[in-house]
Parts: structure tokens; C-alpha cells; sequence
């Protein structure tokens, strides 16, 4: 058990590293009729501006919120459906023991929390979305999951 988990663990992290690694270009847009050339010196600093991801799209609490939930729902979901395949592998690994039989019951009884909880937070948080939005009376943000 516990080398499936270092095993979910490292892949998670390989899979959520690679894509930040993937974003490092530079783009300069130059009009065709321009002849500008840019050189620019090795170890010369460039000044550049970082664009706030957050605060465009989650200006208010309720979009924010939802954003929040719905990563989490979209990162946590794989885990739960990996939870009962595994779950299901120790069933039919069991094959009448008793001993190995209550620890199936155990695992498939702690995806069934886990998968609670997941959906119980993800319920909360529409909740909360939508009371904050009727509070400051804006529209709010429903919670997908894709």
C-alpha cells in the first residue's frame, strides 16, 4: 500500500510540474512593415510584466470559491476512482479470507468516505457561493466539473 501511494505521489507531482516547466516562452509581436532588430546582450536583464491570472477571472468570492472547488474535485476525482479499482483488486485478491476480506471492506469503506467528502465539499461550497452571491446580490458562479 504504501509503495502505490509513493507511486500516486510522484506521478502526481511529475504530471502537475511538466506543464509549469512547458510555459516559459516569450512572444514579441513586431509589425511586417517594421524593421526593427532586438539584440539583446547575454546576462543582460530584460524587464518584462507578469499578467495576475486571479484577478481577472475571480473578481468577486463566489468565482473564486468555485474556482477553488472545482480544481480540487478535478484533481481529487481520479484518486476516487482509483481508490475502488484498488479496493475491488483486494475483493477478488481476497478470495474467501476472512482477514483479507475485512481489509477490502475497510479500503471500500474509506472510498465511500473519501468520495463523500470530495462531493460533500464540493456541495458546500455551492452553498456558500450562492449565498454570498445572493448576499452581495450578484450573480453566481456555477461549479462545474468537467
Amino acid at each position: 500500500m504504501k509503495k502505490l501511494i509513493l507511486s500516486l505521489g510522484i506521478l502526481g507531482v511529475i504530471a502537475f510540474a511538466l506543464p509549469v516547466f512547458a510555459e516559459g516562452s516569450l512572444q514579441v509581436n513586431i509589425p511586417s512593415d517594421s524593421s526593427l532588430q532586438v539584440n539583446i546582450p547575454s546576462g543582460s536583464v530584460v524587464a518584462t510584466s507578469l499578467k495576475n491570472p486571479v484577478k481577472d477571472e475571480y473578481n468577486t468570492f463566489s468565482k473564486f470559491t468555485a474556482g477553488v472547488v472545482k480544481t480540487a474535485v478535478n484533481v481529487m476525482l481520479p484518486f476516487v476512482v482509483l481508490a475502488f479499482i484498488y479496493s475491488g483488486f483486494i475483493f477478488v485478491k481476497a478470495q474467501g479470507n476472512e482477514k483479507e476480506l475485512e481489509e477490502a471492506k475497510k479500503a471500500i469503506w474509506w472510498s465511500i468516505v473519501g468520495a463523500f467528502i470530495l462531493f460533500g465539499a464540493w456541495g458546500f461550497a455551492q452553498i456558500i457561493s450562492t449565498t454570498v452571491s445572493t448576499l452581495t446580490e450578484t450573480t453566481p458562479a456555477p461549479i462545474q466539473v468537467d
